[in-house]
């Protein structure tokens, strides 16, 4: 019984199996047939010709993508390269009609698109004429320029091939690696200009005074130049440039590279067109006029302190011997014990230090930095609330002698701006001016509260005592 139930099992084991193989090595997907046999790569030119317009793009064996048709200019090459693709990729659904009698109720008369390409050895091949979209699923006539038949293709080849001189041009408008940068410079229409200048890997401001730049703030400004893109294409041979506000422009930015290369962009009036809202440039003294989003010259119209460094003090932690503080507490004293320890001196008492608090206040004077500054000089202590500071720390080195003070202030301002529901009326402010600096700076509320600490949060906390064991009880 049991070789029987065995031998039925290993028959259809056969005959399963027999069948699987059968069904793999007979059932071969069919080959997707292409509208026209042409390889993406070997496309060396491809003419779009519409109702109102003809778009042309060539290129070299190996060279990027331009315009020649309407105008002379790059072309977005991921645009061209996509184009190109669909072109190669466009499937043969199937034929609807060998010899249609009218090609009208297929949009094939005219077509709304004729596709020719070009191959580098000029291969003879057919243009592609397109139709409508059928009434039913996502397809598209389409017509061979070889061939009478009404043929379908996928529906997004009909996308695809709809496009615009906007579409495929590039739209970049500066090409430089901010590493290569050497100077950057931005000028006004008021005459207030702003020069800044590589230093090793750091950068310096050189006008309209010497002093260091904020890295951070200039690498921004690089970064939204080279980021640019256009946003609408204007005009490319003006007549005149008075009308986008470009013949005395309201911002210049440039760009000086190591090589000595030089690269600026203008920025004019806001767009006037209805439901547009960008801001006319230029490339430097090129005649083609763009669009930029206005987001790009605010990311560039920046004062000198803008660029400046923000750096409010800056002390070694390992130089600092004694911390005085003054409060609305009090004062206290932080000074430093042996064995890395710290000692709290407040209210005539000295108390153990809690080390890592103290460490964590040290390390943000290694290089405390501001949100911005307000002012460089500061024109009066009284309106930022300096004059009677909240908080005044003093850094005292091993040698007695002082290595920087910070004064630092909380206040209240009115909103000018219509009051929100359920906001406060009045905002808070926190400013600071060092011993190092004549400037004003002011500081995030973050900042602030991290060394506005009283004494008590400087000390160490002593251990709870063990908590007594209770008894056992005796076995019995």
């Amino acid at each position: 019984m049991r070789l029987r139930n065995t031998i039925i099992v290993l028959v259809l084991f056969a005959i399963v199996g027999g069948y699987a193989f059968i069904i793999s090595h007979y059932s071969q997907t069919e080959a997707t047939q292409k509208l026209i046999a042409v390889k993406q790569d070997d496309i060396a030119k491809i003419e779009l010709k519409y109702s109102d317009r003809d778009i042309v793009l060539e290129r070299d064996k190996g060279k990027p993508w331009r315009l020649v048709k309407p105008v002379g200019a790059d072309a977005d090459q991921a645009q061209a390269n996509n184009l190109a693709r669909a072109i190669a990729e466009g499937a043969l659904v199937r034929t609807v009609d060998d010899k249609p009698a009218d090609l009208a109720p297929f949009g094939l008369k005219p077509p709304t698109t004729t596709v020719t390409v070009t191959t580098f050895d000029n291969k003879p091949l057919p243009s592609i004429e397109v139709g409508k979209a059928t009434p039913i699923g996502f397809n598209t006539y389409v017509q061979l320029s070889n061939n009478p038949a009404v043929l379908l293709t996928e529906g997004a080849f009909a996308a695809g091939m709809n496009k615009t001189v906007n579409d495929l041009r590039v739209r970049d408008l500066m090409a430089f690696k901010i590493d290569d940068v050497q100077k950057l410079i931005i000028a006004r229409d008021n005459g207030q200009s702003v020069e800044i200048d590589r230093d090793g890997d750091n950068w310096k401001i050189v006008k309209p005074a010497p002093s260091p730049a904020d890295d951070t703030a200039v690498r921004l400004a690089l970064g939204t130049l080279v980021n640019a893109r256009a946003s609408d294409f204007v005009a490319d041979a003006p007549a005149t440039v008075n009308q986008y506000g470009l013949e005395k422009p309201h911002l210049t930015a440039t760009v000086v590279l190591k090589n000595g290369e030089q690269q600026s962009m203008l920025f004019g009036f806001k767009q006037n067109e209805q439901g547009k809202s960008g801001i006319y440039v230029r490339r430097g003294e090129r005649a083609p006029v763009y669009a930029v989003a206005e987001y790009v010259m605010t990311g560039l119209e920046k004062s000198p302190l803008d660029f400046r460094d923000k750096t409010v003090v800056k002390i070694d932690p390992e130089a600092v011997e004694t911390v005085k503080v003054k409060n609305s507490d009090g004062e206290f004293t932080l000074k430093r014990a042996p064995v890395g320890k710290w000692d709290v001196i407040a209210g005539g008492k000295t108390s153990e230090g809690d080390i890592p608090v103290v460490e964590r206040l040290l390390n943000q004077f290694r290089d405390l930095k501001a949100e911005s500054i307000v002012a460089d000089p500061m024109p009066s202590a009284q309106p930022f609330g300096l004059d009677n500071p909240a908080l005044e720390i003093t850094l005292i080195g091993k040698d007695g002698k002082e290595l920087g003070m910070v004064k630092l202030a909380k206040i209240s301002v009115k909103s000018t701006s219509p009051p929100i529901p359920g906001e406060p009326p009045n905002r808070t402010e926190y400013y600071a001016t060092s011993s190092t600096s004549k400037a004003v700076y002011a500081l995030s509320d973050f900042s602030f509260e991290q060394l506005n600490k009283p004494a008590p949060l400087y000390m160490s906390k002593a251990p709870a005592p063990p908590l007594p064991q209770a008894a056992s009880s005796p076995a019995k």
